[in-house]
């Protein structure tokens, strides 16, 4: 039985990457239901890994990519429908783009556990949260939109800062590991 709850959230996962893919070409007046249901299998995918005790570091990452697949399509079709500034979005994304950069940097000097120990942390729920509270935001209203912005620009800052440190330290740690094993 276990096998099989293992499946459910990256299933729940499957489903936020298909709502991404499905979101530049549904009407409006869906855009909310489909944010909502992103959100919520993002909150359920988590909540059910860790209750059944069935996370993976695998998938982790799937729910990482589909998060950031789901946030990406959804603020670039509000930026093309004008309802939302395409400058706006490197700053909405700043905790993913630092997320992105170390995953890169790590890969290329093949140290890739330095990345893989990076769990989620509460800098980085909070930005997601932001983020979705943002998305709801230009939906609804629109004319909150700066205020809620400043507080998800803020919010994913916080979050990039965080990463970006823990990231460093990983690094340092590997590096000193590496100098004492070579001893």
């Amino acid at each position: 039985m276990k096998r099989y709850l293992a499946i459910i959230p990256n299933i729940l996962s499957m489903l936020r990457l298909g709502l991404a893919f499905f979101f530049p070409f549904c009407p409006e007046h869906l855009w909310i239901w489909l944010i909502l249901g992103s959100g919520a299998s993002d909150f359920l995918d988590g909540w059910c890994a860790r209750r059944w005790k069935t996370a993976t570091w695998q998938g982790g990452l799937l729910d990482a990519v589909a998060d950031k697949t789901f946030m990406l399509v959804a603020l670039t079709t509000f930026a093309m429908t004008g309802k939302f500034s395409i400058w706006w979005i490197p700053a909405v994304i700043a905790r993913d783009l630092t997320v992105g950069i170390a995953a890169g940097y790590a890969a290329l000097i093949r140290s890739w556990g330095s990345f893989r120990n990076m769990g989620a942390r509460w800098p980085g729920k909070l930005a997601t949260a932001g983020q979705f509270l943002l998305l709801i935001t230009v939906v609804l209203l629109p004319g909150m939109i700066p205020a809620v912005l400043f507080i998800t620009v803020l919010c994913s800052t916080v979050a990039a800062g965080d990463y970006g440190l823990l990231f460093y330290q990983a690094l340092r740690q590997q590096h000193t590991d590496k100098k004492e094993s070579a001893r």
